[in-house]
Formats: C-alpha cells, structure tokens, sequence
C-alpha cells in the first residue's frame, strides 16, 4: 500500500505509443456488443491484440462528458500493451443526462451496464476468463469503484482523477475488493484530491490493496488530450504506472 507524489519521465517508448495512438484520426465508432436480451445493451468498441490469445481485459469508463473517439484510440493503445480492451459508451442506453437527479436516476443503469460489458468481456474468446481490470476517467473512475466488487472477475481498477463516496465501496467489503491504483492532479480544480486520499485512506484503513500517485500542479483531466489541463510529461508517467499495474494485477 503506497502513497506517493511524482512528477517523472518515463521510457521514450511509451511517449512515441501515445502520441501515435492519439494522432490517429480513423477510429471505429461504438456499436451494439451485446444480444438483444441483454438489458442495458453494451455499446463499445473492442481492440485485440495482435499476438495469440487468450489476454487479460481491461474495460474504459469515460468521463462525464460522455463518449469521445480518443477513448477508442486508448483501446487501440491498451491493445498494442497486450490487454484486449473495450471502450464502452454507457450513455447509449440512457443518455447523459442535464442534472443530479437524472444523474441518479441513470446510475444503476450505468452500473448494470458495466457489470453487463464485464460479463460479456469475459465470455468473449479473446479473454476467455481471463482476469478483467476497470479504467475509469473522473465520473467513469466513480463508476468503477462503485461495481469492481460486485463483477465478477474485476482484478484490479485504475482511478484517473475519481473518488468514491463516504461508503463506496463498503467497509466490510473492503478486504476482499480488487487492488486499486489511484492517480490524482494536486491542482484538480473538478474533483478535488481530498477525494482521492479519502478512498485512499479508506481503503487503507480497511485492509484494501490501494496504491495512489499524485501530480504537482495537475488538474483534471492530466492524460485527456482534449483537457486544457492536458500534460505530456504527468500523462506519459500515468500511462507507464497503468501499464505496469495491470500487468502485475490481471496475470491469469
């Protein structure tokens, strides 16, 4: 269990992986995954590596703001790491929504739509079973703290500038929640960084598996290439720890 603050410069490699992905411009737009007894539907996009399979999954939650292509660009870039990865849009079903009680309203329905796109991931050939980890951007890391304990084979999340709530997730089901890699803007102006040393703490306190990294000076949204606050150098580091926390979390 680890609390650090960075600021670092990784591997030139992983710097070259990311701009290629995002300066990609043809990016397939989510469709349908899921039969039609599936309710919610799943709506996504789903990379594969090119190696054989079967590979560990990792599912991308967005942001608020709802579905953008660059979040099938990052499946594209998970993919080339070796995850089969499935960005998924789960506004489709229900839209975004214009206040806090529709955002109420709307959130099981996200949450079962998560659980269904893990369902679905797992029984796919690609991962066969293999163990699936949740990466979720601000309202998509919410979301995936929300559900990780209750779908089945989440073996880890990745909080980019989330949270979770005074009993999200549950104390009591803290010891046997998946492992948690937090990673928060000290400057995050949106969804302050007393919200991820909340869930920290919490977790730590609880016996949960929770490792987080904070960034001097970051606000929200420090790895969207849309964000005004975007930074290459702190995006670039998220990207590596990412990378090799899932590895070390999702081995089969």
């Amino acid at each position: 269990m680890t609390r650090t603050w960075c600021r670092s410069t990784c591997e030139p490699a992983f710097t070259a992986l990311l701009l290629a992905t995002v300066a990609c411009s043809r990016v397939p737009a989510p469709r349908r995954l899921t039969a039609a007894g599936v309710v919610p539907a799943v709506w996504g996009v789903l990379e594969v590596p090119a190696s054989p399979g079967p590979h560990p999954g990792v599912i991308l939650l967005a942001g608020s703001a709802g579905w953008r292509p660059d979040y099938a660009r990052f499946a594209k870039t998970f993919a080339d790491s070796g995850f089969v990865a499935l960005a998924i849009d789960y506004y489709a079903e229900t839209g975004r929504g214009t206040d806090a009680d529709e955002t109420r309203r709307n959130w099981p329905v996200w949450e079962n739509t998560v659980r269904n796109a893990v369902s679905w991931l797992q029984a796919s050939p690609a991962v066969a079973g293999r163990p699936i980890g949740l990466v979720g951007y601000s309202r998509g890391a919410f979301l995936a703290i929300a559900v990780a304990d209750s779908a089945p084979r989440v073996a880890a999340v990745v909080d980019f500038y989330g949270g979770g709530s005074d009993d999200d997730p549950p104390s009591d089901h803290i010891p046997q929640y998946p492992p948690v890699l937090i990673l928060h803007g000290e400057a995050d102006s949106e969804v302050s960084v007393a919200l991820a040393h909340r869930l920290f703490d919490r977790l730590q306190a609880h016996g949960g598996d929770v490792e987080m990294h904070l960034y001097p000076h970051a606000g929200h949204g420090f790895n969207a290439p849309w964000s005004p606050s975007h930074s290459e150098t702190d995006a670039t580091d998220a990207w590596h720890r990412t990378i090799v926390f899932l590895r070390r979390r999702l081995k089969a």
